[in-house]
């Protein structure tokens, strides 16, 4: 059958095969016109071909870097993201440690500041009192040396006055005696020399008590 259908095949079948084969061998485009070798198709694909190896190392080592960091970039983030959320509380202790610290430093100048107020002050305050319990003392004993010798004056016309009223203890009894009549008026005379006497040694008694205070003895 298979020669039965290559007979009844048209002729114009037949033409057709005969042109397909002789068009074949012109259907490469690389083919010169007369039958030449097609050189300059053959160096434009070398050219290509080098171009295209050049390309890979290109593609390898600069393309590859770029494309690895792209692809790691979302990677790194989450890392950072991680990190960072890990050192913040360390970071706000470190802050909140600073602070103190920072306090501390300006507390200690403001306690080195207000001891050396205090230093002055006590310097001037001691130099103070020292020269106002100079003065006190140099007041305090210009007062007792005038008041003894006061005193001392004192105690001594008393005693002479005490001495002059005793001297006249005998001259009055005698007077008694001799005046036996007018006795009540001198009995009163002599009354009021003893109490005179009993008020003047009164009076000298008080005044060396009141030496012996302000000499504090």
């Amino acid at each position: 059958m298979t020669s039965l259908s290559g007979r009844s095949r048209p002729a114009s079948h037949a033409s057709e095969d005969r042109t397909m084969q002789f068009e074949l061998p012109y259907a490469d485009d690389d083919v010169v016109q007369g039958g030449g070798p097609p050189r300059a198709s053959k160096a434009t694909n070398i050219v290509r071909g080098l171009l295209l190896l050049a390309l890979i190392p290109v593609s390898v080592f600069y393309l590859g870097p770029r494309i690895y960091n792209l692809t790691a970039t979302p990677y790194r983030l989450d890392q950072a993201v991680v990190s960072a959320g890990n050192y913040n509380p360390a970071l706000d202790k470190i802050v909140e440690h600073e602070k103190v610290t920072l306090s501390a430093f300006a507390s200690l100048e403001k306690m080195k500041t207000a001891l050396a107020s205090v230093l002055i002050t006590d310097a001037t305050v001691t130099t103070e009192l020292h020269t106002l319990t100079g003065q006190i003392s140099g007041d305090v004993q210009a007062t007792l040396d005038q008041a003894g010798a006061n005193v001392t004056d004192l105690v001594a016309s008393l005693d002479t006055l005490t001495t002059h009223i005793n001297s006249l203890q005998p001259p009055v009894d005698g007077a008694t005696a001799a005046l036996a009549a007018d006795s009540a008026t001198l009995g009163a005379i002599l009354d009021d020399a003893r109490s005179t006497a009993a008020k003047v040694h009164d009076a000298r008694v008080s005044a060396e008590e009141s030496a012996n205070d302000l000499s504090g003895k």
